[in-house]
């Protein structure tokens, strides 16, 4: 493992700013220990020191929801399951998984996250511990959720394993020293009875771990409860007393404004998965999110909704959030159906003021900050996302002349809008280098890999 890494190029948080400064980082037990600004002209050699020369270093990326074991079903044509993609689809097969298909499954997963740049994940899914034992067996760090269901879906009769695997978790130093740590996981509001989120709002509060789930994401779940409850699905959660709680929300499409105005910028988040959504639904109005002062990050969700798991590629979503809504404005219909010249002026006009009024939250650090920093520091536990004392040490050294970045007026806006997963040079996980320097897809060709893929494989034709 390494101790020392350097370069002319790190990426740093001063005050407000993201800064590119020479620096070198010291790392012990996965974490980095120390940031000191670099001297190149003390420079000693060290067997333990990596010198990445001129190489930009940032954080890996973090993935604030996701669900690795589903890229067994990437590619799965859902046209007939448009009424409910994850009903009719997923939870078909989902119930059929063993825990032995789930951490096959979810190494595949876990592998491709590396190779996309990501550090760490946020995880929800079955199969109690196998997916934590698939983190340790491919050495990406995350958090874990096993799934909670006791109204609906495959979860269904096994909460309380669920919820037995999760204090296991949580409680594990095994998991702890290898950056896996545990988050209570409720599927959603229509899958999960009150007295259920009631009983994890007081878990959370005994062993101070976050709550991570599903909101508001589909009409079926916002029918449901308003049927079951007679309110909606935030509002449920509040009756719970989940509000009280430190909540990691995912997609919220059917969450009016009237629920959105109750969450707590300090203890609630929530996550913004646009090329899911337009699969599953249709993307959330983040716009609106930031009019209501709302924190929010970015992921990916699945595969099989997003045919992805490179949360920087999400990020082109958001900076046009501010425009996309023009599109489906009146003053754009009316244009389209009578061509009035008027018409185009006021969708133009619109669209200025919407670019505006967004300006704050598209700017290239605010944008990397909803795949760094932002989704970095959601569990109490641990930090990620940010170069700094106490944080893991997930790192990317990005080759700066690669096509990719040319002609590097703006290293951060390529990082952020451009393509820049191939000048990944060098990708470290709790310090410890993923692949090889200079080469992380070298770890296709390990022994580990070739056996995940086979087990996989050969587990998923079995399934199918």
């Amino acid at each position: 493992m390494l101790e020392r890494i350097r370069s002319q190029r790190v990426l740093l948080r001063d005050c407000d700013k993201l800064v590119i400064k020479p620096a070198e980082l010291t790392i012990a037990d996965g974490v980095i220990t120390s940031v000191e600004a670099l001297d190149r002209t003390s420079f000693e050699a060290q067997a333990s020191t990596l010198d990445l020369g001129a190489r930009l270093v940032t954080p890996a990326f973090v993935n604030a929801h996701t669900h690795l074991a589903l890229s067994f079903l990437r590619g799965m044509d859902g046209a007939a399951f448009q009424r409910n993609l994850v009903e009719d689809l997923y939870f078909h097969f989902e119930s059929k998984l063993s825990p032995e298909d789930v951490r096959a499954f979810s190494r595949m997963g876990a592998y491709e996250s590396l190779l996309a740049g990501v550090g760490t994940v946020w995880d929800h899914y079955y199969g109690e511990l196998a997916l934590a034992e698939a983190l340790l067996d491919t050495g990406l760090c995350g958090v874990v959720a096993p799934t909670l269901q006791d109204l609906a879906g495959p979860g269904r009769g096994g909460h309380e394993r669920a919820l037995e695997a999760t204090l296991t978790i949580a409680q594990s130093e095994r998991f702890a020293a290898a950056g896996v740590f545990a988050a209570l996981g409720p599927h959603a509001t229509d899958t999960v009875s009150a007295r259920l989120l009631a009983q994890v709002a007081e878990l959370a509060a005994a062993h101070a771990l976050p709550v991570h789930m599903h909101l508001a994401q589909s009409l079926d779940e916002l029918e449901r409860v308003h049927d079951r409850e007679g309110c909606s699905p935030l509002t449920l959660l509040a009756r719970s007393g989940l509000l009280e709680r430190e909540l990691v929300l995912a997609h919220a499409i059917f969450c009016p404004e009237a629920d959105l105005a109750r969450l707590d910028q300090q203890r609630h988040c929530l996550v913004f998965c646009p090329s899911s959504q337009l699969q599953f639904g249709f993307p959330a109005d983040v716009a609106r999110w930031d009019a209501l002062g709302v924190r929010w990050v970015v992921a990916t969700d699945c595969a099989s909704s997003n045919d992805s798991m490179g949360p920087q590629k999400e990020l082109r979503y958001c900076q046009g959030a501010a425009t996309y809504r023009v599109t489906g404005s009146a003053s754009y219909a009316r244009f389209m159906e009578r061509g009035e010249r008027e018409a185009a002026r006021a969708c133009w006009r619109e669209r200025g003021e919407n670019v505006q009024a967004e300006r704050a939250h598209t700017t290239s650090e605010a944008l990397l900050a909803r795949v760094l920093e932002g989704p970095g520091s959601l569990h109490p536990a641990f930090r990620a996302g940010v170069i700094a004392p106490g944080a893991l040490a997930n790192l990317i050294a990005w080759d700066v002349d690669h096509p990719v970045f040319w002609p590097g007026s703006d290293l951060l806006r390529g990082l952020a809008l451009g393509d820049p997963a191939p000048a990944m040079h060098t990708l470290l996980v709790r310090g410890r280098v993923v692949g090889a320097v200079g080469n992380p897809a070298a770890l296709l060709e390990s022994a580990p890999y070739r056996e995940a893929h086979r087990e996989a494989s050969a587990r998923l034709a079995r399934l199918l």
